[in-house]
């Protein structure tokens, strides 16, 4: 059985249509945000029906999780284009609109894939995979323990709220990148909350008290 790519329409969209600095945007009209909105469902709906197809035919559970694996990374990835286009629109705006309608249904399908093909393991996800991470990373000057002690505080307070902690990290960790390490797991960083040192604690304290002094400076 043949598939040809189910995400070209919507990367067409958010890489290019929906694109202010690749495409006039900003003068789509609402005819054609119209067309866009009544366009979403069914396009999700093809989709939801090829990768229903493609995981079929396959008898391993490893095989279907790859294939599961590389339609998450393409919703990241097109979830990551949308929000940047999102950005730059006017507020109040029929385009904010659409593009926020199309967010929606990326977290809707995305939520359903991982519940229907990914719930069996718990604890697997696309940061377990490091052939399908994403290829947008951010350069963080901290070290990995000190990102790790972070992501704790803010897990522990519910400043972010997760399944579990390990799942904060899955989900974070891999768009990270340090000076000493270009790519680190989400398992390194969770072991190095089991004894936190004192110094990366102080670099840590040193960096939101930094924090702090920049935000009471905004106007």
């Amino acid at each position: 059985m043949k598939f040809t790519y189910p995400f070209g329409w919507l990367d067409e969209l958010a890489e290019v249509i929906m694109n202010p600095e690749k495409n006039k945007a900003l003068a789509l009209t609402p005819d054609d945000l119209s067309h866009i909105r009544e366009r979403l469902p069914g396009e999700f709906g093809n989709i939801r029906e090829t990768l229903k197809n493609q995981t079929f035919a396959l008898y391993s559970n490893e095989k279907i999780k790859v294939v599961a694996g590389h339609y998450d990374q393409a919703i990241r990835l097109l979830m990551q284009q949308m929000r940047i286009n999102l950005a730059l629109y006017p507020p109040e705006d029929l385009l904010r609109d659409t593009a926020q309608l199309l967010l929606d249904h990326l977290n809707e399908f995305s939520q359903s894939m991982h519940q229907r093909y990914q719930s069996t393991d718990g604890e697997t996800s696309l940061a377990d995979q490091p052939e399908l991470q994403p290829i947008y990373k951010v350069l963080c000057r901290l070290s990995v323990d000190q990102i790790a002690i972070i992501l704790k505080a803010a897990d522990d307070i519910k400043l972010v709220i997760s399944r579990s902690f390990s799942q904060v990290l899955k989900s974070i960790v891999p768009y990270l990148s340090t000076q000493r390490f270009e790519n680190f797991s989400w398992k390194s960083a969770r072991s190095s909350t089991y004894k936190m040192e004192n110094n990366d604690k102080e670099a840590v304290i040193g960096i939101l008290e930094a924090l702090i002094r920049k935000v009471r400076e905004y106007g």
